[in-house]
């Protein structure tokens, strides 16, 4: 229980901080801001991957198959750290749709751009879960894990996009906190069995 805890609170103050070195940067000139900001999606999303293994006691001791892992630990954490880092670029890989939309490779018509892109869209997760209903894989669990932080993050500002059904307004940021802690704690049951045990190498057979 003491490792969920902490893992909330060292997940809740990653993304207060996180949220304040954006602003402290905003006055440096709107490229510093962004690329600051693409990081923080980034660094919360392997935060949350890792903190997410971590805050499950025992969650390598309670398979009985899984004994020949424990006796590679160096093996199993390479295999998290990897698919946290795999996690973050592709929450910082979300912000490419702001181009996309934009139909042009400057920065500042990326940044002008009216309207939110596919990625920014709430309603890709939905797609991702039947994708995942189908056939449950590693991948399609990662993916949404850094599709749902980078959108839960930016609904600070804009709410969460719906389109074209609707776009709520922006999140009170308690309940940012609270989203992105419940992410957090919940995604690892969505794991096909093989993955979160870790006792097939390499960690992403099923990806």
């Amino acid at each position: 229980m003491y490792l969920k805890v902490l893992s909330i609170v060292v997940l809740a103050t990653s993304c207060y901080y996180g949220d304040r070195l954006v602003y402290l940067n905003s006055n440096h000139g709107s490229l510093l801001r962004a690329i600051t900001d693409n990081l923080v999606h980034g660094s919360l999303a392997v935060v949350i991957w890792l903190l997410g293994y971590l805050s499950r006691e025992g969650c390598y001791h309670s398979d009985n198959t899984s004994r020949h892992v424990r006796g590679n630990a160096l093996a199993r954490h390479t295999v998290v750290i990897l698919q946290s880092v795999a996690c973050g670029v592709a929450s910082c890989a979300v912000d490419i749709d702001h181009f996309v939309t934009a139909g042009s490779l400057q920065f500042q018509d990326a940044l002008g751009a009216s309207q939110r892109g596919i990625l920014h869209n709430t309603l890709l997760l939905l797609v991702l879960a039947l994708l995942y209903y189908q056939k449950p894989r590693s991948s399609i669990v990662l993916v949404s894990v850094a599709l749902a932080s980078h959108q839960l993050r930016d609904g600070i500002r804009r709410g969460l996009s719906f389109s074209p059904l609707l776009t709520t307004s922006p999140l009170p940021y308690q309940l940012y906190l609270g989203l992105m802690c419940a992410l957090m704690l919940s995604f690892r049951y969505f794991l096909p069995t093989s993955t979160r045990t870790i006792d097939k190498h390499p960690a992403f057979k099923n990806v």
